[in-house]
């Protein structure tokens, strides 16, 4: 059987977003066992804290747009809607079909969580409490952006993506914190990348060929 150019790019991004899910999980199981951590412990919310999970977004949104706006500020010609729908891994998201347009972000988001807030920041804090909880929020952020801006090819592009990462991760923590649940920032930052994904949809549809992402990303070529 012969595969066009877009099922063989179709593949590639399914190879990618399966590579990607299964090293977080199995990072973040690993890190939870040898720690002895119960995530499903923190998976319980206490209902006087329900309302914080939307302000939790909005503190996202909120520092995320502060930031963005420095950055514009400061590079008034740098073109935000094609740096972030540019970024390898919104590209691969994009060729996808369908309903994995929508299930590709979320998984991703929810996985980075597992690994990031669920098992990196909750073992800094249950662990190392000596430590206080400045060095684990900074700790968790440094790793999260860190990951992040690999996945990308440009200046523009990382400069996105640590802005969001930041938000994400600094207002993740400290209403994990506040709330000694790991709920809200995973279901916050869920709908964050749903939420900003999005803006990412109406592109215009290119090339197949174009959607391929340079090879000096973190996810070259398979």
């Amino acid at each position: 059987m012969k595969y066009s150019k877009m099922n063989a790019e179709i593949i590639r991004s399914y190879l990618v977003w399966s590579i990607y899910m299964f090293v977080g999980l199995a990072a973040a199981v690993a890190l939870l066992l040898t720690y002895r951590v119960n995530l499903l412990r923190y998976l319980i919310l206490d209902p006087r804290y329900f309302a914080l999970v939307p302000l939790t977004f909005l503190a996202q949104n909120s520092l995320t747009g502060l930031m963005m706006s420095v950055l514009i500020a400061a590079k008034p010609k740098m073109d935000v809607f094609s740096e972030l729908t540019s970024i390898p891994w919104v590209r691969y998201t994009l060729i996808m079909p369908g309903i994995m347009r929508v299930i590709s972000p979320l998984a991703a988001a929810i996985f980075e969580e597992v690994f990031f807030r669920g098992a990196v920041f909750l073992v800094l804090i249950n662990n190392f409490p000596n430590t206080g909880v400045y060095l684990p929020i900074l700790v968790c952020t440094v790793l999260f952006v860190g990951q992040q801006v690999l996945q990308t090819d440009t200046l523009g592009q990382g400069l996105i993506l640590l802005i969001g990462s930041t938000s994400v991760s600094v207002v993740g923590c400290i209403a994990t914190l506040y709330t000694g649940s790991f709920l809200p920032t995973l279901l916050c930052h869920t709908v964050y990348a749903f939420f900003y994904f999005q803006l990412g949809t109406s592109m215009p549809k290119s090339n197949p060929k174009d959607l391929r992402p340079k090879s000096s990303s973190a996810y070259p070529y398979f």
